[in-house]
């Protein structure tokens, strides 16, 4: 089935159109001189589209890292789903670069419907809790190197 199968061609001709030069996940990077540099994500992070981010030094070397969630379960009957997502970790240099670890090298797998991350602490003890649509709340620990 094609697009013009599903709207028809005079309701398609006629429709709202957007051009985009990349669908990648991008960090982009402010320049402070009315610029931004743009560079695309690891390829791990390319897999579903991302939601949501916790941003951190995850790894205690001084330079921020992401912990990143997606997947779109809901999509149009002309779109299939985006459901390869299970969480995705990018470890940064502090230079805009980013290396990519996901599942067990992790420890974290979100691999529903995830919209929404937030980290928690109690104590001494750090959690990330995923809300999934229409699902269930998930509830990680995050280990402290």
């Amino acid at each position: 089935m094609e697009i013009e199968d599903v709207y028809g061609e005079e309701k398609l001709k006629n429709s709202l159109h957007y051009r985009t030069d990349t669908f990648a996940s991008v960090y982009m990077e402010n320049m402070s001189d009315d610029t931004f540099k743009v560079k695309d994500l690891p390829n791990m992070a390319q897999l579903s589209n991302l939601n949501d981010m916790l941003i951190r030094d995850f790894n205690d070397d001084g330079a921020l890292d992401v912990l990143a969630i997606g997947n779109l379960y809901v999509s149009e009957m002309e779109t299939p789903r985006n459901d390869e997502g299970t969480g995705v970790l990018l470890l940064g240099d502090g230079k805009g670069y980013f290396t990519a670890k996901r599942g067990s090298k992790i420890e974290f797998y979100a691999a529903k419907g995830a919209k929404k991350i937030i980290s928690l602490t109690n104590g001494q003890k750090d959690y990330a809790l995923v809300g999934n649509n229409d699902d269930e709340l998930q509830f990680f620990e995050i280990e402290k190197n």
